[in-house]
């Protein structure tokens, strides 16, 4: 069956040599995405009707790109699950852009929960550890898989903590990061100062607010430390969640007051309504010799273009517009999601530059709009 070929291929792209951040067989791709968007046509109404408003059914794309892209705000509407087995999980997103009573949801099934620990473990590995630095102390500056139980991102922490942790002793502490969303900044504090006087490799997970307030902190209170060698940050969250340093300022100041290289700074990009994360390729690069700017890569099972907002057709190379993501790991829910994040096209991968504005995000808006009709309740111009 197709979630099987979808598995086995997912499997073949984490066992070539260089793991999921090499590219995979782009013949293979194309077919088990047109495959995938048959089955995902069958089994979920809501996106059988988006596909029919657009007039692209299986039989009408050729090309893995003509697929019909189901926007994010859709996972706010009802579930999007083609699974057959019970859910297992269902993640919500933090409710940001349109509130905490409309979040997204993303409904796992046993297999999908399976395959997002494999794909996420595979990726963050080839991405952030390419140099196989063994078992790490790891300080956790964001949600976790007990605070946090409907997270994505605190589900992904929870399975990188149980494969790279250096030791049940190492375990970071639950209590920097309550569910209130609250970080404990003199613990994050203390708990640098001891990794410091240690030997071993750290591994700082954060939300670029947290990693901000933790760096304001060390400031203000004049205290710079030196981490071990091959300490890393990896971190993620855009600018949601209080104030948060630009890019370059965070590289400066994670140099000045942990002694982390830039190149060991890696951002990550994710999103609840999908299974695999995307990484810049700063250290990466760096690793297999190449010299490139810094861009959003993903694994080899997952594509990403760039749309012109308004008319939500390819954009030109080097033009700007919104990012469109095919994630075959998505077997289980819609695989081709329209993101109203701004981007463009960069290295082997992307750049993000934003959210955004109501007038760029037209495009989508009116797609939501043409389906209200199936949506019980609905209110299209409650978005804006």
């Amino acid at each position: 069956m197709i979630l099987d070929r979808v598995h086995e291929f997912i499997a073949q792209s984490i066992a070539q040599p260089g793991g999921s951040a090499e590219p995979s067989d782009d013949a293979t791709f194309a077919r088990l995405a047109r495959e995938v968007f048959a089955h995902q046509y069958e089994n979920v109404p809501l996106y059988r009707r988006l596909c029919e408003l657009r007039g692209a059914g299986p039989r009408d794309v050729t090309h893995w790109w003509e697929i019909p892209a189901a926007p994010a705000d859709l996972f706010k509407e009802e579930s999007l699950s083609c699974g057959t087995d019970s859910p297992a999980r269902t993640f919500l997103s933090s409710g940001t852009t349109q509130g905490p009573d409309r979040p997204s949801r993303h409904v796992l099934d046993a297999s999908d929960l399976d395959l997002y620990r494999r794909c996420s473990l595979a990726h963050f590995a080839a991405m952030t550890m390419p140099d196989s630095p063994g078992p790490m102390e790891i300080i956790l500056l964001g949600p976790g898989a007990v605070s946090h139980p409907a997270s994505s991102l605190g589900q992904m922490y929870q399975f990188v903590i149980d494969a790279f942790a250096s030791s049940e002793a190492d375990a970071p502490r639950a209590s920097l990061f309550d569910a209130a969303g609250k970080l404990d900044v003199d613990g994050a504090v203390a708990s640098l100062e001891h990794a410091a006087a240690g030997t071993t490799p750290v591994l700082v997970l954060a939300l670029r607010s947290t990693i901000t307030a933790v760096l304001d902190a060390l400031r203000d209170r004049r205290l710079a430390l030196r981490l071990p060698a091959d300490s890393r940050l990896v971190h993620t969250g855009g600018t949601k969640g209080g104030r948060t340093m630009s890019r370059a300022g965070i590289l400066k100041a994670v140099w000045r007051f942990l002694h982390i290289p830039s190149y060991l700074c890696v951002e990550e990009y994710g999103m609840t309504e999908l299974l695999s994360q995307f990484y810049d390729d700063a250290f990466r690069s760096r690793w297999s010799g190449r010299n490139e700017p810094r861009a959003m890569v993903g694994p080899g099972w997952t594509r990403t273009i760039v749309v012109d907002p308004a008319t939500l057709a390819p954009a030109g190379r080097g033009e700007r517009g919104i990012l469109r993501h095919f994630d075959l790991a998505n077997c289980g829910s819609i695989s081709c999601v329209q993101t109203l994040d701004l981007g463009v096209a960069a290295g082997r991968g992307f750049e993000v530059l934003g959210r955004a504005s109501g007038a760029d995000a037209r495009g989508c808006s009116q797609l939501m709009s043409g389906l209200s009709g199936s949506i019980p309740g609905s209110d299209p111009a409650a978005d804006g």
